[in-house]
């Protein structure tokens, strides 16, 4: 039996936003290289110009002492020495201020060069069916779709996609490792609540990771408006973006206060968040508030993937629901 009218549309879909992901991952993957390219040959013409430094002063020498003349091999060393040290010189101009500058305009420029490819994929990002981002499953569904033909509707393919992701553990311990590689590069979120009036608000907020996977401490003096809203018991969250532009979202968090004052975690703050105990007085860290966050599933975006990791057991019943929404 072949796919309804809708289905063919919604398959349509998924493959332009396939192509124009596969876009965005080719751009990104340029930029890269050409980003490397430029450093490198920055380092290797300053090494060139201070190798040719080296064999002009002997040279310049050697003309005042005519024994000198047809030693060559002296000539050679210095100028395999004045390589390695403009090498070094390179690299180490490279990280002071001025170089700095000079490396982020060559990256604006490679990003004003490919800015369509990677706009149009970000575009694409999300892909929602029936209310729900499904971004991370549409490779999945096309291949059962396209490929092995086992289904004759996106529900159904969909559902046997959701009930197969968790156990494909490669694909789950790629997410972690992408997942916990940009939570060490960023402690700064932004977390929306809602009030008692079901007005929306959001915070950017600093937070400490823990040992357990997808389990955040945040903090927050007392009497303050977003008590009230954590205190409800649920948020949507949002990472800031790493250097690469790489996030994690997600709506599925749990939030509770923490059995731990906040002296029980100073430790993480000094050590993940520099400075932020600076401005406390004592009194004001046995105020604070320590609230838990519990990430049940996120979303961890960059500008070459789009994963799903999850930390809990999945729930079979609920994911034989074609629609179960995940996140």
């Amino acid at each position: 039996m072949a796919l309804s009218a809708e289905d063919q549309r919604l398959v349509a879909s998924m493959r332009e936003r396939e192509f124009n992901i596969k876009k965005r991952q080719r751009a990104a993957n340029a930029i890269h290289y050409e980003s490397r390219r430029y450093r490198r040959t920055l380092v290797a013409l300053t090494g060139l110009a201070l190798a040719c430094v080296a064999a002009g002063v002997f040279i310049g020498i050697a003309s005042l002492h005519h024994d000198w003349v047809r030693e060559w091999r002296p000539e050679i060393l210095l100028a395999l020495v004045g390589a390695v040290v403009g090498t070094l010189l390179g690299e180490a101009l490279l990280s002071t201020a001025p170089g700095r500058r000079l490396l982020a305009r060559e990256q604006f420029k490679l990003n004003r060069k490919y800015s369509g490819d990677l706009h149009a994929g970000r575009r694409w990002m999300q892909f929602f069916y029936r209310d729900e981002d499904i971004s991370c499953y549409v490779p999945q569904i096309l291949y059962v779709l396209d490929s092995e033909r086992r289904f004759d509707s996106v529900p159904e393919a969909l559902a046997f996609v959701k009930r197969h992701h968790h156990e494909n553990t490669q694909a789950q311990a790629h997410a972690l490792r992408q997942f916990n590689a940009i939570v060490a590069r960023t402690n700064l979120m932004v977390v929306s609540s809602v009030n008692a009036q079901g007005q929306s608000s959001i915070r950017a907020m600093r937070f400490v990771r823990t040992d357990r996977p997808g389990v955040w401490y945040v903090t927050s003096a007392p009497n303050t408006p977003k008590v009230h809203e954590f205190d409800k018991g649920h948020v949507a969250l949002m990472t800031a973006p790493a250097d690469d532009g790489s996030t994690i979202s997600s709506k599925r968090v749990r939030i509770r206060r923490a059995e731990k004052t906040f002296m029980d975690i100073a430790g993480l703050y000094r050590a993940q968040v520099p400075g932020y105990l600076d401005g406390m007085t004592d009194e004001d860290q046995e105020l604070e508030l320590v609230y838990e966050l519990t990430l049940q599933s996120a979303k961890v975006d960059s500008w070459v993937g789009h994963d799903l990791v999850s930390f809990e057991e999945p729930d079979r019943s609920r994911a034989a629901v074609p629609d179960a929404t995940l996140l």
